[in-house]
């Protein structure tokens, strides 16, 4: 149940409304900024839904109402035993509003998305979600599938949703035993800005790095030359990306 008025609500709001502006905060500077920063998407999905023209006062009393979907979607997509019981009938998830001003409990009903999300397949909380590390054992992937690698690991890191870095002493251990095998070899700037594991939220062992200033192969005797010889050659790397960025000095 949310109910109208809410703080954290219309906190999110002004957090989101601050970033499109480009004033909000560059990183949270405690536990309160980063809840407002994870609920700040829910107002973004308010002000799509209400369209252009919509208020901040609309926008959170708006947000109160998808936060509440927000939160069932979040029960139904990540809690398998939630899902199940949810299916067979022996338990509804409901929402509702609390209205301060008057009250009111207003009844919300199910999530319009409870079908659709009941027939996806399941999944860890983000949370709990961690990635696998890649050695020798699991062989050249083919380029299409690494490729796709790259593209899932960009869309996580551009929705604030990444999950590497979670890396076990068996997962070091691994890769000293069983070696590397590289899905891509990059080709990326030196930039500080551009750090290309983070950008393609990968593991170690993922991704064969080859970085200079401006991203640049200009004579066969160099080092990334035969860096991405070697990677190709002798780790049976199959996707090689060359990767410019904006704004580069």
């Amino acid at each position: 149940m949310g109910h109208t008025k809410c703080g954290a609500i219309a906190g999110a709001t002004a957090t989101y409304l601050a970033s499109k502006e480009g004033k909000a905060s560059k990183s949270a500077g405690s536990a309160l900024e980063g809840l407002l920063v994870g609920l700040s998407g829910v107002a973004k999905q308010a002000e799509e839904e209400l369209g252009v023209g919509a208020d901040q006062d609309q926008l959170v009393s708006h947000s109160v109402r998808v936060n509440v979907f927000s939160s069932i979607e979040f029960l139904l997509k990540y809690s398998p035993s939630l899902r199940e019981l949810v299916k067979s009938g022996n338990v509804e998830i409901q929402g509702s509003v609390y209205h301060l001003e008057t009250g009111r409990v207003e009844f919300l009903g199910r999530s319009p998305r409870q079908a659709e999300l009941l027939r996806s397949d399941p999944s860890l909380p983000p949370s709990l979600q961690a990635l696998p590390i890649r050695t020798t054992t699991d062989g050249p992937l083919p380029s299409q599938e690494a490729l796709k690698l790259l593209k899932e690991g960009n869309a996580r890191f551009t929705s604030g949703a990444a999950i590497s870095g979670k890396v076990t002493p068996a997962m070091r251990k691994a890769l000293v035993k069983e070696g590397q095998a590289p899905h891509t070899a990059i080709i990326g700037c030196a930039d500080s800005r551009a750090p290309l594991e983070t950008v393609f939220d990968a593991m170690p062992g993922d991704i064969f790095v080859l970085r200079n200033a401006g991203n640049t192969c200009t004579h066969a005797e160099g080092s990334v030359l035969g860096s991405l010889e070697f990677c190709v050659a002798a780790l049976q790397s199959k996707m090689v990306l060359v990767l410019g960025h904006t704004a580069c000095g």
